[in-house]
């Protein structure tokens, strides 16, 4: 896991190959940063529901997974890349 930190904004990013299966990596680590920035799992909704489910999805087509989160004042944002595609999904924080 790689951390980019700007003024502006914290990115976290996990890259997952597609060799390996990812099981729940990718709600574990959202389910980390949301604990880290104090914001209750059941304010952001089916977001990790979400996120685990699309990462399964690609990884399922045999492609590497990459996925991006990052929290702000205002929204969970989790960016997805991978079988050639890139998806956002994102919960407003309340």
């Amino acid at each position: 896991m790689a951390t980019n930190s700007g003024v502006a904004d914290e990115v976290v990013t996990l890259r997952l190959p597609a060799t390996l299966p990812i099981d729940d990596l990718p709600r574990v680590a959202l389910a980390a940063l949301l604990r880290i920035h104090r914001i209750d799992p059941a304010d952001v909704g089916d977001l990790a529901a979400s996120v685990q489910d699309m990462a399964n999805e690609m990884n399922a087509s045999g492609s590497d997974v990459t996925v991006d989160y990052r929290i702000d004042g205002s929204e969970v944002a989790v960016d997805l890349s991978g079988d050639g595609r890139t998806l956002r999904i994102t919960a407003p924080r309340r």
